[in-house]
């Protein structure tokens, strides 16, 4: 597969759809699915919303961007632990920079522009279609790895819906990760593969870990599937 020209394409996508394209390396075998993009305000002129869409592509296009490490944006903060973790010793990175863009490419699961998540009706019909423009776009079924680190936004189950395996084409590996139900608040992550595709579903990297130890887990934990995924398919 061009990726080259399924990114162009999918850009051309986002931008009849109105859907919101993401930033980082194209080329990365690694994809991160957030949440929600950050907003400071809620968002609902039309107008304004065609501009964010095209201010991040505009980002989109310019390739993947480096700034400061700061601890207090948790979600970039661990996005850099993670991608570090899978390229250790293999892939240099700027100990005063959040440079993990170099081998990642990152997106967003929902795209209502407010500051605040919740999970209501209106989520889930924007969820739902944006599900169905991932399935339909050649350019993100081209990452063999996706890493979905939106909670509880997307589910994969009999009585939810099996989200995750009809938009990625793969199956639950059938184990839950790391979660104990006298531990609450500690990570967790599934696996969802087929022969190509690896999916792994954790909760947003937005949350705190309670523990150093609890980052590590999870970190060192999901970049050991990673890297196992990506060695079968002599990408590493």
């Amino acid at each position: 597969m061009d990726r080259e020209k399924s990114f162009e394409e999918f850009l051309e996508e986002c931008k009849n759809c109105r859907e919101w394209s993401g930033q980082g390396n194209p080329n990365a075998d690694i994809l991160i699915i957030g949440k929600e993009p950050y907003n400071a305000d809620m968002i609902t002129d039309e107008v304004k919303i065609q501009e964010k869409l095209q201010t991040q592509e505009d980002i989109c296009r310019s390739g993947y961007g480096e700034a400061p490490r700061n601890a207090n944006n948790p979600t970039w903060y661990n996005y850099q632990k993670l991608i570090e973790e899978v390229y250790k010793n293999r892939r240099e990175f700027n100990p005063e920079l959040f440079d993990f863009e170099k081998y990642a490419f990152t997106t967003e699961l929902n795209t209502i522009f407010r500051p605040k998540a919740v999970l209501d009706d209106k989520t889930r019909n924007n969820i739902n279609e944006r599900l169905l423009f991932f399935k339909e776009s050649e350019f993100i079924k081209s990452f063999p790895v996706i890493v979905l680190a939106c909670n509880n936004f997307i589910s994969n189950d009999k009585k939810r819906g099996f989200f995750i395996n009809n938009t990625f084409d793969v199956e639950f590996d059938g184990e839950l990760k790391g979660w104990h139900k006298n531990k609450k608040g500690k990570p967790w992550f599934t696996t969802h593969h087929s022969k190509e595709k690896l999916v792994i579903h954790t909760w947003q990297f937005s949350l705190r870990f309670t523990t150093p130890e609890d980052r590590e887990w999870l970190i060192n934990e999901m970049a050991s599937v990673i890297r196992d995924h990506l060695r079968k398919l002599g990408l590493f």
